[in-house]
């Protein structure tokens, strides 16, 4: 017998709601043309929407394998759009860990589902990797991208390896709040799948 995540309607299901996902937050991300610091505050906008995306995603494919689904197609495009190369092979196990979160409240209780989502979002940390251990051919690669010195020296400043720990903690914290804000505006939908 097949498993529930491997049925025709959960995998249209995952490609349509990881497209709705990804399209969210390379759209935000776009704020990061106007400068560096506005990166940051894109990706809080795409969190944010996708709070509520993903929520609604979960109550309609409540399976293990949802979240790892999501985080290998999210992967798979942000590679393809120019991202590091390992971007899809780390987003894919951390879906994983994901579900297994989310697995300990049947992905049905809030608290669980919030916690999942915080810790799925820790991908956006993958594409960052590189200033940890190779800064000098990442800077050079944005400057050459940006078509701006001064747009990566300013990257540079900004994105320190503080920055970038002190981002997973802020990822998390506002990926749980989100998703907690999404499944009350989606309290209908969640009391008809289940959840208490």
């Amino acid at each position: 017998m097949a498993l529930p995540i491997t049925k025709p309607k959960s995998l249209i299901l995952a490609g349509v709601f990881s497209c709705v996902y990804f399209v969210a937050v390379f759209g935000s991300g776009m704020l990061g043309i106007i400068a560096p610091v506005m990166m940051l505050v894109g990706w809080v906008i795409g969190i944010t929407i996708n709070g509520i995306v993903v929520m609604l995603y979960i109550a309609k494919v409540p399976h293990v394998g949802a979240f790892t689904i999501l985080g290998a197609l999210v992967g798979l495009g942000m590679t393809l759009t120019g991202h590091v190369w390992y971007t899809m092979l780390l987003s894919t196990p951390i879906g994983l860990v994901a579900d297994l979160v989310a697995r300990t409240g049947s992905y049905r209780r809030p608290l669980a589902n919030a916690a999942a989502y915080g810790v799925f979002n820790q991908w956006f940390i993958v594409p960052l990797l590189p200033i940890l251990y190779n800064a000098d051919e990442y800077f050079q690669y944005v400057a050459e991208s940006m078509n701006s010195v001064d747009y990566a020296e300013k990257m540079r400043a900004l994105f320190s390896p503080t920055l970038i720990f002190s981002w997973t903690i802020v990822v998390f914290i506002v990926s749980f709040i989100t998703a907690m804000l999404g499944m009350k505006m989606l309290r209908t939908h969640f009391e008809r799948a289940g959840v208490v």
